[in-house]
């Protein structure tokens, strides 16, 4: 399944690092494309080895509900939003791509069910876009579903093949700073770190980090050495993933490095990974023994 979450609060405009000649909303959709994408690409990846599978259709939705009122009028605008949920995020080359979805529809109907009576039915309307995702991400990847559109004031309709991926959902978090992390079922990554990210094989070597940690289903370690461990094969495996989805391991690297500079202090408050130049010497050890499909 892919998903993205970004709070159980409503979005507020201090909470994203916008870009300085973008307003904030328009520079969160763009990190949701980049996540979206490349969440798609690591899960399809990532399918032999994950625990839970699930489908998709590789899109992302959005809705006003998420955000506060006071942003509701300005976001709109932005964005191009209605009061129904929006296809925020279309993975090209995924299933809703192949089948003539466009950004920017309005989401009406779920396989002949009305998206307006979900949402009639949600306990909370604030999530009704998670809600969508997970209920797309429930049909079975054997038959296709119908997805009733509308575009330019238009009723149209999509036939859409789901396909099975790992069932690990991709998580934006916002107000927090350059971090990364996973629960054993999501990879959540913080709004500023997409933004210090400065291409997607970079971002994707992150999150598949985080994947591996979801794919060895790795929980609390008894002690520094045994979490150490898990980190240094949470390294290997993501850059499998990363590289078996399509990006470059050598140019994803390079964030490390960066980021080494920008935070040199680090492992005296973190000892359970290894420096960040001894990570990218390992995982770069790990570059010519990469096999696709990928193995455990």
């Amino acid at each position: 399944m892919l998903s993205l979450v970004l709070g159980s609060e409503a979005l507020s405009s201090p909470a994203v690092a916008a870009a300085p000649d973008e307003p904030w909303p328009v520079t969160l959709r763009q990190q949701m494309a980049r996540v979206t994408s490349i969440g798609y690409r690591l899960n399809r990846a990532a399918v032999g080895i994950c625990e839970k599978q699930a489908s998709t259709i590789g899109v992302a939705i959005d809705d006003l509900g998420a955000y506060e009122q006071s942003d509701r009028s300005a976001i709109s605008q932005l964005l191009d939003m209605g009061e129904d949920p929006q296809i925020a995020v279309v993975v090209k080359g995924g299933p809703a791509d192949i089948a003539g979805v466009h950004a920017g529809d309005t989401l009406v109907s779920i396989d002949g069910r009305a998206v307006r009576g979900i949402i009639a039915s949600s306990p909370d309307k604030a999530l009704i876009a998670d809600e969508l995702e997970q209920r797309l991400a429930q049909f079975p990847a054997t038959a296709p579903l119908t997805l009733g559109l509308r575009r330019d004031g238009k009723d149209v309709q999509a036939q859409v093949r789901p396909e099975r991926t790992c069932a690990a959902r991709f998580v934006i978090k916002t107000g927090q700073g350059i971090t990364a992390f996973s629960d054993g079922n999501n990879v959540a990554i913080s709004s500023r770190l997409i933004d210090f990210t400065i291409n997607d094989d970079e971002l994707a070597l992150v999150a598949g980090h985080e994947l591996g940690h979801v794919a060895y289903q790795d929980g609390t370690a008894p002690n520094i050495a045994e979490r150490r461990r898990m980190e240094d094969r949470a390294d290997a495996l993501g850059l499998q993933l990363a590289t078996c989805a399509g990006f470059d391991p050598e140019i994803g690297l390079q964030f490390w490095l960066r980021r080494d500079k920008q935070d040199m202090l680090r492992l005296l408050r973190d000892p359970t990974h290894r420096s960040r130049k001894a990570r990218v010497e390992l995982m770069k050890a790990e570059i010519p023994k990469v096999h696709c499909p990928v193995r455990l």
